[in-house]
């Protein structure tokens, strides 16, 4: 096969991957991830990748158009994305590229955004897949409470969104070298796990049921963290489930995060049987993370590691050395500059992002030293009084909310983020400083304005009763079942 001039890239993106649960970053012994293992031995890994903001929309909205919540005003999981956006699948398809999304996009209003084919994904469902079956007594999104409800999978594996998602990839491939042998791809293959429902195969939920232990917590964790913390906890109620509730869901996460693993695995399987391993991109990585019982939290939107620093993992043969390590602070907003530069396309004005190109190719570091997170610090689609945003550099983590309450952790020493130093005399001139970058690129006071200036949806995708849909031949939109 001839070797394209410009590079193939197939973009993974999984759901609520915490970085703590991923053998190669050095973090977790007892979840077993081996595809992705051996992609970072072949690639580069990033330590400090963060998102944008730790939570679905915002976060995905961020990644595909380059920008800042601050920059788009999105922060929550029904607003809409301007169909006229500039994107990456639509920056690179006016380069000549064939662009495909298949799986969990959760865009909001115009379902496509740039990308030319969706032949599997949320059109019009939520993308997470009731197990075993959707019934109203589970709740608006169908599948009943998370500590709950998790367990082993009980639907047939050929029907789980899981293995669809990378059948459909293969496919996708197989049609792309037999009708554009010469053209290069943008594949983006979605996976809507490891988010809840957490119910990966039996296997993988008895496995890990007879291994996992709850993270430990110090003595009064509660009451020393800040007011607006306190009422996401309370909201959340998660540090007042008993023990075997919290085991039973990290069994089943983790087993979801070795299933994702597998998926992985069988698309780079075939990426390399059909010929195009050496001329392709592989970028892995995750909307944002999952406290996973850390803290004796769930889920995401706080500023605590496990939920805003994500996987990042880039192979491309002969371009990035194997094994490559970078502790720079990176974000995902990044990822639109570096792929429009790998591609030879333009970069667009609009993104906010840094090029990782030449770290990862020259070993060039950016002169950018920090990234930024914001967050709404609420459940999605409440009121937003808790916003904040995060700057991480150096060792230092420092947060700001609009309630004007801080946070400060050095991450060398305190990697847990248990000693909150923002009220230490030691630490004025440390937290001056970071406060005075905070304001200065979130601009507090324009909090309200920006998150104002863009619509919601009327209807919130988690009330459709199918999860993902089929594009068929003739361009119809088919639910897929269960």
């Amino acid at each position: 096969m001839a070797r394209l001039s410009r590079p193939n890239i197939l973009f993974i993106l999984s759901d609520q991957h915490s970085p703590r649960a991923l053998g190669c970053l050095g973090r977790h012994v007892l979840v077993r991830t081996p595809c992705l293992d051996r992609l970072a031995r072949e690639g580069a890994i990033f330590d400090n990748a963060y998102c944008q903001n730790p939570i679905c929309v915002p976060s995905r909205y961020s990644i595909i158009t380059g920008q800042y919540s601050k920059t788009l005003g999105v922060y929550d999981n029904r607003q809409i994305l301007d169909p006229a956006s500039i994107t990456i699948p639509r920056v690179l398809g006016q380069a000549g590229y064939r662009t495909c999304l298949i799986g969990k996009a959760h865009f909001n209003g115009e379902q496509y955004q740039g990308y030319q084919e969706r032949p599997y994904g949320d059109l019009w469902g939520q993308a997470h897949q009731p197990d075993p079956i959707r019934t109203n007594e589970k709740g608006e999104a169908g599948y009943g409470k998370l500590l709950d409800q998790a367990g082993a999978s009980g639907i047939p594996r050929l029907l789980t969104q899981t293995e669809i998602c990378s059948f459909e990839a293969v496919k996708w491939l197989q049609i792309h070298l037999a009708q554009h042998p010469d053209r290069p791809f943008f594949l983006s293959l979605h996976y809507e796990k490891p988010h809840q429902p957490f119910n990966p195969p039996p296997e993988l939920f008895e496995f890990y049921r007879k291994k996992v232990k709850l993270p430990p917590v110090p003595k009064d964790f509660f009451k020393n963290m800040l007011p607006g913390l306190q009422q996401f906890y309370r909201r959340q109620n998660y540090h007042l489930e008993p023990p075997e509730l919290h085991l039973k869901a990290l069994a089943a996460y983790y087993g979801c995060i070795e299933w994702t693993d597998a998926a992985v695995g069988q698309v780079m399987d075939a990426l390399k049987y059909l010929g195009l391993e050496e001329n392709t991109i592989v970028i892995y990585t995750s909307d944002h993370g999952e406290m996973a019982s850390e803290h004796r939290l769930w889920q995401k939107s706080v500023f605590f590691d496990s939920s805003v620093r994500v996987p990042l993992l880039v192979r491309w043969p002969g371009k990035i050395r194997a094994g490559r390590r970078h502790a720079e602070p990176t974000g995902l907003v990044d990822l639109f500059p570096t792929l429009c530069e790998a591609a030879g396309a333009p970069v667009p004005e609009t993104c906010d992002g840094t090029s990782l190109l030449p770290l990862l190719v020259k070993g060039e570091k950016p002169e950018r030293d920090a990234i930024f997170s914001e967050t709404l610090l609420t459940p999605p689609l409440e009121d937003p009084p808790n916003a904040g945003c995060m700057i991480r550099t150096g060792k230092w983590k420092y947060n700001l909310y609009l309630d004007e309450t801080e946070e400060l952790y050095d991450l060398q020493r305190d990697p847990n983020e248990w000693n909150n130093l923002a009220d230490s005399a030691d630490h004025r001139r440390v937290v001056g400083g970071l406060r005075d970058r905070v304001r200065r690129f979130w601009n507090p006071e324009k909090f309200a304005e920006h998150y104002a200036s863009v619509p919601h949806v009327r209807i919130n995708k988690h009330c459709y009763w199918y999860s993902n849909q089929y594009v068929v031949g003739n361009g119809m939109i088919v639910d897929a079942r269960p």
